[in-house]
């Protein structure tokens, strides 16, 4: 691993109230941060704001007259299972681009790896970088291992075996030539760049399994020097909170995605766009690896006398505004309009002068409004009202993802070390509903709250439910948990257009909440590498037969049940007066137990069809199902009448429903409670996104019907 080298200019760390940003915009020469190994794992990048680039443009120009044949190649892989596009690529390609070099994007799953071997001895790119994600590594390993072994016997001309012996060539190789190697002029090995989510524990794995340079969190600063031929083969971390991320190479990207496959055209088609508007987050979750950033921070200034700068830093305005426009353009050119930009900082409306700064050009020079995350404390109190006046004022957001996680406040604090009370969460619920803006409500189902083996030391964890007094906090059922947070939002002020959105628990192996579950045995290292995979079934081994069985029903309907005051014992009598939960006996269920005066108040203004009868669905119903083989299924949904007029655009979420199944029928698959969930949940996104749509299968019927309304 690299030794310790010292920065040449201006080694002052920032302090905490320092501004982050080079007063030259970008240094002119080549300067290597200082650095410090970390015990032995890997290497902290302590760049001073001298060391970093902010004025990427100007930086561009330096560098084509300073450095005019330098044009870096770089392929960027990701995996293809998100719907939402990789911003983490198209940041990383900007900072390609802004030095002058060419970035290209391929996204790839398991099935279809194999096709980078194609692609690399077809353009032979300089360099490779993978992001990877928990989960998601196992095949990109196994082909950077057959990667190496071909390209080092492909170098050395003898046949190579020896996975550690290639490795560790083409590592001192890369250390030699600063970079990739060539042949003439020919590319023989493309040296390969990997970065994890954040602070992914793969960081260790991806050094061993071939990585040549693995980056640990942020890769802007470090895969600009790295393409410089500053660092040497090795694990580097950047601990320092700049965002001084370019304008993302959103076009590329698309392009590339676009012309890949019929699957990755999603990303330059889809409605949904997305931007950051800030970097970091203060808050230290214990399911997320996002809370080590703190931690990494304060480790980085250690005995240094000073106090760290904050962990959370806003985008410059002008860059985010470039990105809004890039977005318009690539509308026009792929034949989208999109309808909601979704904000993936980690915590919006940190900095509510800069959102207000923002709301005076965004909506008139882009038009687009944001979908944005927030925290119950910056959302609740007086100064939760001011932030909600005035980014809902202009129109300037379309909806809020609120996590609330557990509806017991000892769980939050003690297993998931988030300290917001009920009372907080409650107001700011009732704060977001005060100005009419639909809300999504996060909560996990299925976490490690049974009581663990007594050879279990709870001390050697972060977190468990232990409190310092020695009160224990375990369940008897893990389902009591799940219905109190339930409850929690049946007794807020939670709306018909609100969605009470929900994920069993996947163990991040590296974070807190995640190594506690695998050494209080509820999951092993197996089960947590699927992690991201978020697998329908719980990814803990302690829950079996019937109490999987309910938490699988609890998710796949708790939306529907938030909808109602008595909605946690509504919920309570369906898990345990039966023990099938399928289709058609959750549609017995709604038919005798649902009474539509108790569920939540409705927003009849925003409808498109709020005026919505029992009449009207059964009308619908035996127009959409009128077949002799699509009976059963129209009975079903005639049970289900109180279901839909109980949510959001009852007609329209029918029509939704009818559409999946018969595209469903198509393919010769059953309609099942999952299909019911997903197509639920799609219909509260089309709402929050501003997507609202009539199914095109049934607009002839459903049009007239529409416009009848409106008149």
């Amino acid at each position: 691993m690299q030794e310790t080298k010292l920065v040449t200019l201006n080694n002052t760390l920032p302090k905490r109230h320092d501004d982050l940003i080079n007063p030259s915009g970008f240094p002119s020469d080549s300067i290597i941060p200082k650095t410090e190994i970390i015990q032995g794992q890997y290497i902290n990048t302590l760049y001073t704001p001298f060391d970093i680039t902010n004025d990427w443009e100007g930086y561009q120009l330096h560098l084509a007259k300073a450095k005019p044949k330098f044009c870096p190649r770089i392929l960027f892989i990701g995996h293809d299972s998100s719907e939402i596009e990789n911003i983490t690529l198209m940041s990383l390609g900007g900072v390609v681009r802004f030095m002058n070099g060419k970035p290209n994007y391929l996204l790839l799953g398991k099935d279809n790896i194999q096709y980078l071997s194609e692609y690399w001895q077809k353009e032979k790119p300089e360099w490779i970088g993978f992001n990877l994600y928990t989960g998601l590594t196992d095949f990109v390993f196994e082909w950077i291992k057959k990667y190496k072994l071909e390209r080092v016997s492909a170098i050395l001309k003898k046949k190579i075996t020896d996975f550690k012996f290639a490795d560790e060539t083409l590592k001192e190789m890369v250390k030699e030539s600063k970079g990739p190697i060539y042949d003439g002029n020919d590319v023989v090995y493309s040296p390969l760049i990997i970065g994890g989510h954040y602070n992914n524990y793969n960081y260790r794995d991806s050094w061993l399994e071939g990585g040549d340079f693995v980056v640990r969190g942020k890769g802007i600063n470090i895969l600009r020097d790295i393409l410089l031929g500053n660092f040497e083969p090795g694990i580097y971390h950047d601990p320092m909170p700049y965002s001084n991320i370019p304008r993302m190479d959103r076009e590329n990207f698309y392009k590339d995605t676009f012309e890949f496959s019929e699957k990755t055209k999603r990303y330059a088609l889809s409605k949904v766009k997305s931007v950051l508007t800030a970097l970091g987050c203060s808050y230290s979750c214990s399911y997320c690896y996002i809370s080590s950033l703190i931690n990494n921070l304060k480790e980085a200034y250690a005995g240094k006398g000073i106090a760290p700068p904050s962990i959370i830093q806003d985008r410059p305005i002008e860059t985010l505004m470039n990105e809004g426009k890039d977005i318009l353009q690539l509308d026009n050119e792929y034949g989208v309009s999109t309808k909601s930009i979704f904000d993936q900082a980690d915590i919006s409306l940190n900095n509510l002068e800069w959102w207000e700064e923002l709301s005076e050009r965004w909506m008139d020079e882009v038009g687009i409004p944001f979908y944005i995350q927030a925290r119950p404390a910056m959302l609740s109190g007086k100064k939760g009202i001011r932030r909600i006046q005035k980014i809902s004022e202009k129109g300037l957001i379309s909806g809020i993802s609120m996590a609330i996680e557990s509806g017991d406040p000892k769980v939050r604090s003690l297993l998931l070390d988030r300290h917001e009370n009920n009372k907080t969460i409650l107001d700011a619920i009732k704060n977001v509903k005060k100005f009419r803006v639909p809300l999504r409500t996060q909560s996990i189902v299925g976490l490690p709250v049974l009581r663990p083996p007594s050879s279990f030391d709870p001390s050697k964890c972060q977190v468990s439910l232990l409190d310092k007094d020695g009160s224990e906090h375990y369940y008897e059922d893990p389902l009591e948990e799940s219905l109190k947070c339930l409850e929690l939002v049946c007794n807020s002020d939670f709306r018909k257009e609100d969605y009470y959105w929900n994920a069993i628990y996947s163990p991040f192996a590296g974070t807190p909440l995640g190594d506690y579950t695998i050494q209080a045995g509820f999951a092993t290292d197996e089960t947590a590498s699927d992690a991201y995979l978020f697998s329908v079934d719980s990814g803990l081994n302690c829950f079996s037969g019937i109490t999987s069985e309910r938490q699988l029903a609890f998710s796949r309907t708790s939306n529907f049940f938030a909808h109602f005051i008595d909605g946690k014992e509504l919920m309570t009598s369906f898990l345990y007066e039966g023990n099938n939960f399928e289709l058609d006996s959750f549609s017995i269920f709604v038919k005798k137990n649902i009474n539509v005066s108790d569920c939540a108040p409705s927003r009849s203004k925003e409808e498109m069809f709020p005026l919505v009868t029992e009449k009207i669905l059964e009308e619908f119903f035996f127009y959409a199902y009128s077949s002799e083989d699509d009976k059963k299924f129209r009975e079903i949904n005639l049970r289900l009448k109180k279901y839909y007029l109980s949510l959001l655009d009852s007609l329209f979420l029918a029509a939704k429903v009818a559409n999946k199944y018969f595209d469903l029928k198509e393919e010769k698959k059953d309609f099942g409670i999952i299909d019911l969930s997903r197509v639920e949940r799609l219909h509260y996104y089309d709402n929050s996104y501003k997507m609202t749509y009539l199914p095109e299968r049934f607009s002839e019927y459903l049009m007239p019907l529409v416009q009848k309304n409106a008149d």
